[in-house]
Order: structure tokens, then sequence, then C-alpha cells
């Protein structure tokens, strides 16, 4: 394998490969999130148990991610990248099926709770591999001024696969109810083509002395506490938001999925319009994380005092500013504080900062809910409330110096 310069242009395919495959990753998440608790109450699941689903195939990942990243330094990028997306087609076929048999009356209650979750555990496992593959891969290619550029990119992917995700569940409304989950499979074996036609090596050669990082490196911790809580947060919402509806505007199944279609796919749509603002102006990541924060914060605010259908879109569109600066500013601090040999290992620790968020934010918002179904949004106000006291003032003493040193994350900062 050879190295490619990060001053050197990668096939525009390669790209589009890229984007496809993350996109779709995305799809397969977001997509649930409109789904799944309408579904859930057909088949006799608690809303607890719906939390249980997400989190356990979270767990999956968090424990397979750093694994994964270890794998994308010593196998490659693209080998590991094919993998996800293939092992993507082949889950969410065999989770659509699942909940197709509970649907038919074949198992509903624990049993139903039991199959379905052991299915997305399977899932979680098969496509943990893609975000660290796709984050070396961008590391692979582009300097530090673009770095968080580079990583935006990653996340506008994701971005209009959060878009195309509820979309599909709205537009695809009058279908049946999975029909979302079997196109995004097919998609995602015509992604695998593309990749394996398109996506080049780009792994450095002394990256065959892949190191293995700890969560608590200095270099790395404070960042990876903060992707940790963020993901709490997106996680807690997202999932509670469909109870939330349902039960505040009393719509029937069909109308909540539709309704929380429409502003998950706001969100989704600012997001992506914010990560590819930032994919173009190349900023300080650090910069974005407390203003991603305090953004987000504000729609906390908004979906807990305003649970209107104009309030829950509005929430949504801030949820959607924020958090599209916060993520590629957390993922550019974590890539400029390391070296190329620990690209894959340091994307492997973010995704597993993230699948943690999305292992505990479920059971954690629907648990809050059952207290207080506002209580999932004033406890996120207050943590990315606290994620911008601890980030602020570093950014108020300009101390910019310190970003690709090796010393972003130590002792003395967040």
């Amino acid at each position: 394998m050879t190295e490619t310069a990060p001053s050197d242009q990668p096939p525009i395919g390669a790209k589009v490969a890229l984007v496809l495959g993350l996109a779709l990753m995305a799809m397969g998440q977001t997509v649930l999130f409109a789904l799944l608790g309408p579904v859930s109450r057909e088949l006799g699941l608690t809303e607890i148990m719906v939390g249980g689903i997400i989190s356990l195939a979270a767990v999956t990942v968090v424990l397979g991610s750093p694994w994964w990243g270890r794998r994308v330094d010593r196998w490659g990028r693209r080998p590991v990248f094919l993998m996800a997306t293939c092992g993507l087609g082949v889950t969410t076929f065999l989770f659509a099926l699942t909940l197709q048999a509970g649907l038919a009356g074949l198992w509903t209650g624990v049993t139903a709770f039991a199959l379905l979750a052991l299915a997305r555990m399977i899932y979680g496992f098969a496509v943990t591999g893609a975000q660290p593959a796709a984050a070396a891969w961008m590391a692979d290619n582009t300097t530090a001024e673009e770095r968080t550029g580079g990583m935006a990119l990653i996340g506008a992917a994701f971005g209009l696969g959060a878009i195309l995700g509820p979309t599909l569940a709205w537009l695809m409304s009058g279908l049946p109810l999975l029909a979302p989950l079997y196109l995004i499979a097919g998609l995602a074996l015509c992604a695998t083509l593309l990749a394996w036609l398109t996506l080049p090596e780009t792994v450095p050669v002394e990256a065959a002395m892949a190191q293995h990082l700890s969560p608590t490196d200095p270099r790395l911790r404070g960042t990876l506490l903060i992707v940790l809580t963020a993901f709490i947060v997106v996680a807690s919402i997202q999932q509670s938001v469909a109870f939330y509806v349902q039960d505040t505007a009393g719509l029937d199944a069909a109308g909540t999925a539709a309704r929380v279609g429409q502003a998950m796919a706001v969100l989704a749509l600012l997001m992506f319009l914010t990560q590819g603002g930032i994919a173009a102006l190349k900023p300080d990541p650090r910069r974005l994380i407390p203003l991603g924060a305090a953004i987000g914060c504000a729609g906390c605010v908004v979906l807990a005092l305003w649970p209107s259908h104009v309030g829950v879109l509005l929430a949504h569109a801030l949820f959607g500013l924020g958090f599209g600066a916060i993520i590629p500013g957390l993922q550019g601090r974590a890539s400029l504080a390391v070296g190329p040999q620990e690209q894959g290992a340091t994307g492997g620790l973010v995704a597993a900062g993230m699948a943690a968020g999305y292992a505990i934010g479920p059971v954690f918002g629907t648990a809050l809910y059952t207290v207080l179904p506002v209580l999932p949004y004033l406890v996120g106000a207050g943590l990315m409330a606290g994620v911008v006291v601890a980030t602020l003032p570093a950014i108020l003493r300009r101390r910019g110096d310190d970003i690709g040193s090796g010393t972003v994350d130590g002792p003395s900062g967040p």
C-alpha cells in the first residue's frame, strides 16, 4: 500500500462512495426513531423495552468500536468500510424480518424484545467499522488546516442520511410501515458495490504499527467526555420524542410517525447545512463546541416549554444547528490531537463515545419520561449548559496554539 498525500485530490467517485455509505448508516438509525415507537406498541413493548433495544445495540458498538478502529489501522480503511456497508444491508434486512414476524403475530412482549435486541446487536457490531474507517480515510486526505472541514464532510454525509431516513418514514407512511427498512437494506448492498469499485486504500505503511489508545489518554479524554455527554442528550431526545408527540397531541401510530418524521427531517436538514458550511469554512474545531452546545441547550428548552407541532419543529431546527456544529468540532479536535498512526484507533474511540451515548441515552430518556414527560429535555438543557461552561473559558483565553500538539486534552483542559 502507498500513502496518499493530503494534498492529492482523491477520485470524486471515492468521495461519493464514502458519502453514500455513511448516509445509509444514518438512514438505518434515524428511520427507527420514527418507526420503532409506534410499531413497538403493536408488539406489546413498553417504552423501557424500546429504549433497551437501542441501548443494547449501542453497547455492542461501544465494545466493538475500539477493536474496529485498530483493524482500520492494521487492515486498511477500504476493507473495513466495505465490510461495514455490506453488514448494514444484511443486518437491516434481518431486523426488518424480525419486526415483520412480530407484526404478523409470531411473537410479542418479552420474546419480541429479546429477538429484536439480538438482531439490533448484530447490526451494531456489523456496521461499527464505518465511522473510524471514514474518519481515518479523511485524515489521510487532509492537512491539519483542512481536517475540521474533512470531518464536517463526514458529518454532512451522516446528516444527509439523517434527512432521508425520517423523510422516508414520512413519505412512505401510506405503505407498509417497514418498507423504508427494506429499501435501506437494498441500497446498502448497492453502496458496497460502488465502494468496492471506486474507494482507494490510503492507509500509511507505518500504520502497520497501529497504536492501542486508551480512552483515558490525556490527549483525548476531555473530548471523549464531551462526546459521551452530547450523545446522551441526542439519544434521550430522539428516543423519547415519539412518545412525547403522541401523548401530547393524541395521535395514532401513523400520525405520530409522520409528525416525528417531519421533525427529524428538519433536524437532519439543518445539521446537513451546518456541516456543509463548516466543511467550506474550516474553522477552529474547539470554537464549534461551546457554540453548538449553547444552541442545543436552547432547543431542549423550547421542546420542554412548547410541545405543539410548531414548537417541536423549532426545537429540532435548533438541534440541527447545534449538533451540526458540535459533532465535527469534536471529531476534528480528536483527530488533530494524535498522529497519523493513531487515526483509526482515535476514530474508534470517538465512535465508542458516540455509541456509549446511544447506549445510555434511550434508557435514560425513557426512564425520565416515565417520571415527567418534559424531564428528558430539561436534563438535556442542563447537560448542554455544562458543556458550554466547561469549554467556553479556553476559547475566551484564546488558547489556540495547542491544537495538533498533543495537548488538546491535557490535564488542565476540558
